[in-house]
């Protein structure tokens, strides 16, 4: 069977042939959802990497036990954890009205191919961009007390407790861990319909 034959654009319904056609990241819903999921569950790595800080960060930054400081890294890669969260639960809704039909059509295709790449955007994105830079960031302490003293002359300050937000990085951890897993098995029970 050639190519050709296969991808029959006669075959193909309007929504399917405009989404090929525009929309930003060439996965699924349900794929895209995993994604996110997989990046909320990422943000759970927030107390594990503050739990195995060396001694002598824990000493020069914190003056309380690091995992229940409030910090505003934490609550950065706690942003970043809901935001891949509610896009991905998002998308899975998504998935699950265009597989219950019927198929958009005319201005309808627009309105699901743009609300699938909001929330694209905003689950890798802004999920993404959280979970990594405060991931980082909190990890930072891993290269020692002098990356911190650099990082501070620069004007960046990983362990900054802040007492406004009580976001602490057991917290961040398990609220992540939930969503991420809320998620993979939205996407799990999607599939199985």
């Amino acid at each position: 069977m050639s190519d050709d034959a296969r991808f029959d654009p006669a075959d193909r319904s309007e929504y399917d042939l405009v989404r090929a056609a525009n929309v930003i990241v060439p996965l699924s819903p349900v794929r895209k959802a995993r994604i996110c999921g997989g990046v909320a569950l990422l943000g759970s790595l927030a107390a594990p990497v503050v739990a195995t800080l060396p001694g002598a960060v824990r000493e020069a930054a914190f003056s309380g036990p690091p995992l229940a400081t409030p910090l505003g890294v934490a609550a950065v890669v706690l942003v970043g954890a809901l935001a891949a969260g509610g896009a991905g639960l998002g998308l899975v809704a998504l998935q699950r009205r265009l597989a219950r039909g019927p198929e958009p059509s005319g201005d309808g295709v627009w309105r699901v191919l743009a609300v699938e790449d909001a929330l694209t955007g905003i689950g890798f994105v802004t999920g993404g961009l959280g979970v990594v830079v405060g991931l980082t960031l909190l990890a930072s302490g891993h290269w020692g007390v002098d990356a911190l003293e650099t990082l501070r002359r620069n004007g960046t300050e990983p362990y900054a407790p802040v007492s406004a937000l009580p976001v602490t990085p057991r917290l961040t951890t398990a609220v992540a861990l939930a969503v991420g897993l809320v998620v993979l098995a939205a996407t799990v029970a999607v599939d199985g319909e």
